[in-house]
């Protein structure tokens, strides 16, 4: 329990040093995800810049960086805000990681099978993943590194650039399901069970179970209009 207090009040802790703005802005996507910011919070940059112990210039670069990538957008002409992940957001998410999660899939298992010893880093990453239990910040950057190490394996470059320009939409949803479904367990036979398709070969076997890992039923039964901090909107 205590572990778990300590990841809800480190989204915005100040850097010893300044770092790389790709640094910056995953830091302010954890503060995303454990509602330090909220969905359509304002962001400003010398409040950021202060509780990063940063420049205003990384910060700005940090933030043109998550702007590129949809995670924060124009607040009508007054700077930026984080964007709204709502319903249609997150179903648009989910349709777009299965369309390419299949394909990296499906060409990472071919190269499992020429070179078995390459399951090692997946399962390293399962390993990492259960070391994270009781910190859902943790679970959560686990499982999109799991999910990271599957795109390098396929070795196709363009499948990867892509995984790139979501994978941080991809741990804001986890962070919602985290906290609407807090079952750690569930998620790691989940992992388990990618990999053993993976591990397969059966081309059928791994479509389904990308789609059954991806498209979990009750995920899309009930999509929420929801910020990650805490505000939950049922949709209709």
């Amino acid at each position: 329990m205590q572990r778990l207090l300590m990841s809800e009040t480190r989204g915005l802790l100040p850097f010893a040093t300044v770092l790389l703005p790709e640094q910056i802005a995953d830091r302010i996507v954890d503060a995303i995800c454990i509602g330090q910011i909220a969905a359509s919070q304002r962001l400003i940059e010398t409040e950021l810049s202060q509780s990063l112990n940063v420049s205003r210039g990384p910060v700005r670069e940090a933030i043109r960086i998550l702007d590129s990538q949809g995670i924060v957008v124009s607040a009508d002409g007054r700077g930026m805000r984080a964007a709204d992940f709502d319903s249609l957001w997150a179903e648009q998410l989910l349709d777009v990681r299965v369309a390419i999660e299949q394909q990296a899939a499906l060409q990472a298992a071919e190269h499992l099978a020429q070179n078995p010893s390459l399951a090692d880093d997946l399962n390293a990453k399962i390993d990492l993943l259960e070391l994270a239990q009781g910190d859902w910040l943790d679970v959560n950057k686990a499982d999109a590194d799991f999910h990271t190490k599957v795109f390098e394996l396929a070795n196709n470059r363009l499948l990867l650039t892509i995984w790139a320009a979501i994978s941080r939409h991809v741990q804001i949803l986890f962070s919602i399901e985290s906290k609407r479904d807090p079952d750690f367990q569930v998620v790691l036979d989940d992992h388990r069970l990618y990999l053993e398709a993976l591990l397969s070969g059966n081309t059928s076997q791994i479509s389904s179970e990308i789609i059954s890992h991806i498209n979990k039923p009750k995920l899309r039964n009930r999509l929420t209009k929801t910020e990650p901090g805490g505000r939950n909107e049922q949709t209709n």
